[in-house]
């Protein structure tokens, strides 16, 4: 799963992996953005079609799987000037029984080891308990900031319904 791939439709054959699969949503009419993510041709997926989202990008595909349940893939991007909004995740989460959302949410909080908490960070951890999903953090940073002055930092964890 890949965030902010900064592609855009004119770059149709841009980052293909031999042997996968490759669904993305490109950002229009803006510039960076855009979410993508990759499976194994020997895999039984399909894409999935969004309902129209506010705030969050994403793209996702249904992976089934003998002797298991379907599962919803989620990449997901919420830039960091927008706000994480309960309706976006209940129309992510309501794509199927088992749903993980994977991606950058900007979304910070020091009970899942970020350097501080912001706004979408507390708002996350409220919507957890109302929606009934599971936050699943890294052990280590997955942003490591260009500018020497500021510290790496959690930006990328997964959702997990059902």
């Amino acid at each position: 799963m890949v965030q902010e791939t900064l592609l855009k439709p004119h770059i149709s054959k841009a980052c293909k992996i031999s042997n996968y699969i490759q669904l993305r949503t490109d950002r229009i009419g803006a510039p960076k953005g855009g979410t993508a993510l990759y499976y194994n041709r020997s895999l039984y997926c399909c894409p999935i079609d969004i309902p129209p989202l506010d705030n969050i990008e994403a793209t996702a595909c249904r992976l089934s799987m003998s002797g298991h349940g379907v599962l919803i893939l989620v990449s997901v991007y919420l830039p960091p000037k927008k706000k994480l909004l309960r309706s976006d995740l209940e129309t992510l989460l309501a794509l199927g029984d088992a749903v993980i959302l994977f991606g950058d949410f900007n979304s910070k909080n020091i009970n899942w080891k970020c350097n501080y908490s912001n706004s979408n960070g507390r708002k996350m951890e409220t919507l957890a308990a109302d929606l009934h999903f599971d936050i699943i953090t890294p052990l280590t940073p997955t942003h490591y900031p260009n500018d020497v002055n500021r510290r790496p930092d959690i930006l990328d964890i997964a959702l997990l319904k059902g």
